[in-house]
């Protein structure tokens, strides 16, 4: 980080400023949206300064309405006139199926003398995100902890991740958090199905489980006991990315069988049709199971994915956002 006048902000303070998840951070650093003021050489750490908040909060917004990424880089680069035109022209193709936009309602959210912080979430993205990943969970009686969600509050953001040893996904969402230490708990896949899925949920801790508080009703959510695989260690030893696609969630076939995904400065094809996207790196060419693809393709968020391919025998991962992201592990095949 250089020295200067303007205030550097660290990757949470930025996140929690802008409503925005690290992770979705991250992701839009990648993409080329929204790049750090600085990085640190040694580190890696980014930095922010506040004059990037008005950037951050626009790309929010948009990203919210279920703008792709391509339309928001547009937006972003255009004078203010263009970017009217092409959030109007957005909603206007959104228009037969949108519905009206409803003020966000105030959470009205107890007070307590907890130890542990308390979580504030949508209950319909809660759901979403307990969908989205636990298709992952294990049901292998061998490993009994694998057969839950891992759910983490840690002050601004509600995480969730499941894994069965062969599979991984991830889903953070943006969350307002009481004052108190940071938690995790491993919860039953099934108890966590029938929360409702209306309203606002309030995610709690005790010291050996959680609850989750709607419209005036609490239940206490399964626990499962065991200690969860470090799926963030499991991230950073992935191999590094060598070629980055971004494109439209609908380009996996809907037939089954293998799939050949062949991606470089050329473009990207898939099982040699075209496919309109954006590379950057070198040439890959890599196979996946048709069916899997489709499934972590399914449950991602927003209209845009982001691939990340390391090589043929290599885990891809499978990333999206809005203004929380999720990231999900695909094997692959052999060809």
């Amino acid at each position: 980080m250089t020295d200067s006048d303007e205030e550097f902000l660290t990757i949470g303070v930025f996140a929690r400023s802008s409503g925005l998840t690290p992770s979705a951070l991250r992701f839009y650093d990648d993409c080329g949206l929204l790049v750090p003021a600085s990085i640190d050489a040694k580190s890696g750490y980014r930095y922010y300064t506040r004059a990037q908040s008005k950037r951050a909060n626009i790309i929010r917004q948009l990203r919210e309405i279920g703008m792709p990424l391509d339309k928001v880089a547009a937006a972003l680069d255009g004078d203010g006139a263009a970017a009217v035109e092409i959030v109007d022209r957005h909603v206007e193709e959104l228009a037969a199926n949108a519905r009206a936009a409803a003020e966000a309602a105030v959470s009205i959210r107890r007070l307590f003398d907890e130890k542990y912080c308390t979580a504030t979430v949508s209950a319909a993205e809660f759901a979403s995100a307990v969908e989205q990943v636990s298709s992952a969970a294990g049901t292998s009686d061998d490993f009994p902890v694998l057969q839950g969600v891992l759910i983490e509050v840690d002050g601004s953001s509600v995480t969730l991740t499941a894994t069965d040893r062969y599979r991984l996904s991830t889903r953070s969402l943006v969350a307002p958090c009481s004052p108190g230490a940071p938690w995790s708990r491993i919860a039953a896949v099934g108890s966590l199905g029938t929360v409702t899925a209306t309203g606002t949920l309030v995610l709690t801790a005790t010291d050996d489980a959680m609850v989750i508080d709607s419209d005036g009703a609490r239940a206490e959510v399964d626990p499962v006991d065991g200690e969860f695989p470090d799926w963030r260690t499991i991230m950073d030893g992935l191999a590094p990315t060598v070629t980055r696609v971004v494109l439209q969630r609908d380009f996996v076939p809907l037939d089954g069988g293998t799939l050949r995904i062949a991606a470089g400065p050329n473009g990207v094809s898939v099982d040699g049709v075209p496919v309109p996207a954006q590379v950057t790196g070198s040439e890959s060419v890599v196979f996946f199971d048709a069916a899997v693809l489709q499934a972590a393709v399914a449950s991602a968020v927003g209209p845009d994915l982001m691939l990340d391919i390391a090589a043929p025998d290599q885990p891809m991962l499978v990333r999206s956002a809005l203004d929380g992201a999720l990231t999900t592990l695909v094997m692959p095949v052999r060809g």
